[in-house]
């Protein structure tokens, strides 16, 4: 068989398409600034939506947006527990030499770790201290110890904010699917919060940079023109969370939200504003789990050791099985289906801890987490009747 050249053209190939190229709908595209893409899109909307507030104009002072940490090793670095993260220190310290670390934990082999440092310095760590929660995925939070020789990249930069009761967004700026990549925080994040897929980094934006409000001068001098009123960087929060969560501008800017950070329209009257943050507001406190209606779904049920060994939906039940014995109950299809970024919530959590026996503090949680999903989904629709409203 000939081997052909390089560069030169595959003469069948050209003849195929010269066949059919009169039957084939073309579309003529022209890559434009500021996107170039080389794909339709409505330009259109693109103009419009260029003209909105972007996250990283409003929560400006914070400099270029950081993401959050990566541990490079979380095998290592995270654990369910306190005490097991202070246990993985003290395994790791027991070991003679590096092949016998690997051969307990999968951890990094990146420059930026080193197993010779690390039995060096970690002896010196106050564990108790160093000990820290951080939000792992969505409602589910875990344990590192925060040194360089555990959790790698801390990004204290934007991490050192979260540390004293302060919230953020956690956002996505590129996603390669549906946009719903965004969740309110109080704790440090690890970068794939919201999710792991390449590229799909989450962001954070605080409230607050240590006292003061981390507001971008430019968006703050627009919001108090416009609406003649100082609101109070919770209130601003509240609406941009209602505003992310509105299906119709889910949708409506589904092709953008894809590429960048999202930006966010602000209507003309002070009134739309503050019932959008309200609504927003009352969401976000469901998120963080401090102000959450209960409804007494995914009670637990059935006798057994409370380990997790297959999880499953049982749709006829309404009930999430973790072994052959025991289940929660009820939970509603749409709770049991329902996403954030990249993880269906529950069955993230619960999948997590394969193997684990829960503890009562992980029962009672898989039951505030359903409630919490329940009243998100409704909070939703009453959000985006606001939200289309205000923006026909």
């Amino acid at each position: 068989m000939a081997r052909r050249r390089l560069g030169t053209p595959n003469r069948q190939v050209s003849v195929c398409c010269g066949r059919y190229k009169d039957s084939i709908a073309w579309t003529h595209i022209e890559p434009k600034e500021p996107l170039w893409l080389f794909k339709p899109y409505d330009a259109d909307a693109d103009a419009v939506y260029r003209e909105l507030w972007s996250l990283r104009d409003i929560f400006a002072p914070m400099g270029d947006p950081a993401s959050g940490i990566v541990t490079t090793h979380d095998d290592f670095a995270i654990s369910f527990t306190p005490s097991d993260a202070r246990q993985k220190i003290q395994t790791l310290l027991a070991t003679g030499n590096e092949a016998e670390a690997r051969q307990k934990f999968r951890l990094c082999s990146q420059d930026q770790w080193d197993y010779g440092r690390a039995k060096e310095e970690l002896p010196a760590v106050d564990l108790a201290a160093a000990t820290r929660e951080i939000a792992y995925r969505p409602f589910d939070s875990r344990w590192t110890i925060w040194n360089r020789n555990v959790a790698v990249h801390r990004r204290e930069r934007i991490t050192s904010h979260m540390q004293e009761g302060n919230i953020a967004l956690d956002v996505c700026r590129v996603v390669s699917r549906e946009w719903r990549h965004v969740l309110a925080i109080d704790l440090p994040p690890d970068d794939s919060l919201v999710s792991n897929r390449t590229k799909e980094r989450g962001f954070v934006f605080p409230i607050r940079v240590g006292r003061a409000e981390n507001l971008g001068s430019s968006f703050r001098e627009f919001a108090d023109q416009r609406y003649n009123n100082h609101y109070a960087p919770e209130e601003i929060f509240g609406y941009i969370y209602a505003v992310l969560h509105a299906p119709t501008y889910r949708s409506r800017y589904a092709e953008f939200l894809r590429i960048d950070f999202p930006r966010v329209p602000f209507p003309e009257a002070a009134e739309p504003f503050e019932s959008l943050s309200v609504l927003g507001w009352a969401l976000v406190q469901a998120h963080l789990l401090r102000e959450l209606p209960r409804r007494n779904l995914a009670t637990y049920h059935g006798k057994g050791d409370h380990s997790v060994e297959a999880v499953r939906y049982v749709p006829a039940d309404e009930a999430i099985a973790i072994n052959e014995t025991q289940f929660f109950r009820p939970v509603p299809l749409d709770v049991w289906s329902f996403h954030i970024g990249g993880y269906q919530v529950l069955d993230k959590y619960l999948k997590s801890r394969k193997g684990r026996v829960l503890s009562l503090d992980e029962i009672n949680h898989v039951g505030a987490i359903t409630d919490s999903l329940a009243f998100t989904i409704e909070q939703m629709a009453r959000i985006d009747e606001a939200y289309r409203a205000t923006f026909p």
